[in-house]
């Protein structure tokens, strides 16, 4: 298992509708931007969505207009977000926050 998949949370704080941030138990602090997160929504439905991402088709939202409506934990290694569009199915994975993470 590898040193990220081991590194927790101590601090999550919602900014604002757009900005969330995570303060990690190795010291780093990491600054998210909603549209990121929401465009990269581990669920199976968006990962279709982006799998076959079709030019002509219409998405049912628009990353870039979603806002972030609130957060929870999920056991002791993941966090699920609630989305201005009503979307709240993906469960982002610790290590996974940590490689959407903004620097890395």
């Amino acid at each position: 298992m590898s040193d990220q998949a081991q590194i927790k949370p101590v601090k999550i704080e919602q900014i604002s509708g757009q900005v969330l941030v995570i303060e990690w138990d190795d010291g780093k602090r990491c600054v998210y931007f909603a549209r990121i997160l929401r465009a990269n929504c581990p669920c199976a439905v968006c990962v279709e969505e982006r799998k076959d991402r079709n030019p002509l088709k219409v998405l049912s939202s628009d990353p870039e207009k979603v806002e972030l409506v609130g957060w929870r934990m999920i056991g002791r290694y993941a966090v699920s977000f609630e989305w201005s569009d009503s979307h709240d199915t993906g469960i982002y994975t610790y290590p996974f926050l940590r490689e959407l993470c903004s620097g890395e």
